[in-house]
């Protein structure tokens, strides 16, 4: 039924080479099934501003340490896990200034500079009140401006003690259509306190953590760190190749009603190797689409549906050929081209991709 006449430009046939390509042809090809299991990506990372505590009772202990000393060094262990692009900075409150109205941005939002943030945070001495309504105020004035999504980062061991009111303020942050969410880590706080900040952190739609030591404090700060989404994976750009193996022509003729006659040429340009040789391989064509990929990109997928292999061998790195067969024309056949470098152990180079024959 099928018939093949070859022709060869500038070729040399090298008959061990070209029987052992065609063993690798009849046999190689196995494919498993590609799973794409890479976790999504999630929303663009978050600023963090702390708001810390640094009022007179930071100064009490919590376990063997200062609730200030674990402040710091928890603060200082969660920036130093972020990212470096990662923008970061802190409001206090308290640190020696008197009354109600100690509330200071004291490191604005910015990219790197870690060595910059942490000596402001270790600078803070804790003495004053705890006027949270304020710092509030002032870190939703500041973000606001920003309009980039911000993650307010609360540490405290007491509740509002300046008359205001934290949960209003937050409510008025959400309705200006501020981007932010309110973490609260609780130092040591009464179960009275613990509810009011409870209650406030999901106001601020984010998580209410409860310290009571100093196991405590690094756990917290690293389930806060897994809420962090994924970076950004940087685009690319798909790759710009040249294909090695191209079909230039496929010029058909039918002889009668149960036979159509082909010329197909191709070009090839390999400039790794003088010596290779080109597979022309025809198919059936498939019925249905599959999600199995063959695990060699250069071989030709799905060899159950070969029909036929024939070859042209070549000893230059580029040149041109021509193959001339016949077919059944009520068959729908498609066919496809592979080039092998065949000095040493002939290896697959590139494929011209399926080409659509009988219609």
């Amino acid at each position: 039924m099928f018939s093949f006449r070859m022709f060869r430009y500038r070729s040399v046939f090298h008959a061990e080479k070209l029987k052992y390509i065609l063993l690798i042809s009849l046999y190689l090809g196995p494919n498993f099934i590609i799973s794409d299991t890479s976790p999504e990506l999630g929303q663009p990372e978050s600023a963090k501003l702390f708001i810390l505590d640094a009022s007179g009772s930071m100064n009490e202990y919590l376990g063997i340490y200062q609730k200030v000393h674990l402040a710091k060094k928890y603060v200082r262990h969660y920036v130093d896990k972020l990212p470096e692009e990662t923008e970061v900075g802190f409001i206090a409150y308290g640190n020696r200034l008197p009354g109600c109205q100690s509330s200071r941005l004291y490191k604005p939002l910015e990219k790197g500079n870690r060595p910059g943030f942490q000596n402001k945070l270790f600078g803070l001495t804790p003495s004053g009140a705890t006027p949270l309504a304020e710092s509030i105020r002032i870190a939703g004035d500041y973000i606001i401006r920003r309009k980039s999504p911000t993650d307010l980062i609360l540490v405290t061991d007491g509740i509002e003690s300046c008359y205001g009111n934290p949960e209003k303020e937050l409510q008025t942050l959400q309705q200006k259509g501020v981007n932010f969410k309110m973490h609260i880590f609780g130092l040591g706080l009464k179960p009275e306190e613990k509810r009011i900040m409870q209650s406030l952190a999901k106001t601020g739609n984010g998580k209410y953590y409860n310290v009571e030591e100093d196991s405590d404090f690094f756990l917290a700060m690293e389930d806060l760190l897994k809420q962090e989404p994924l970076p950004k994976k940087p685009e690319l750009e798909p790759e710009k190749r040249t294909p090695k193996i191209r079909i230039s022509s496929i010029e058909k003729n039918q002889t009668d009603s149960e036979e159509n006659f082909y010329k197909v040429k191709f070009v090839f340009d390999n400039s790794n190797s003088d010596n290779q040789c080109v597979i022309l391989n025809l198919k059936r064509r498939s019925s249905t689409s599959s999600k199995i990929q063959n695990w060699n990109p250069q071989r030709a997928a799905e060899p159950e549906r070969v029909l036929r292999t024939e070859q042209i061998c070549f000893q230059t790195r580029k040149g041109e050929g021509e193959f001339q067969i016949s077919a059944p024309a009520h068959l729908p056949l498609n066919l496809e081209l592979e080039l092998w470098d065949t000095k040493g152990i002939p290896s697959s180079v590139d494929k011209s991709g399926e080409r659509n024959l009988t219609e």
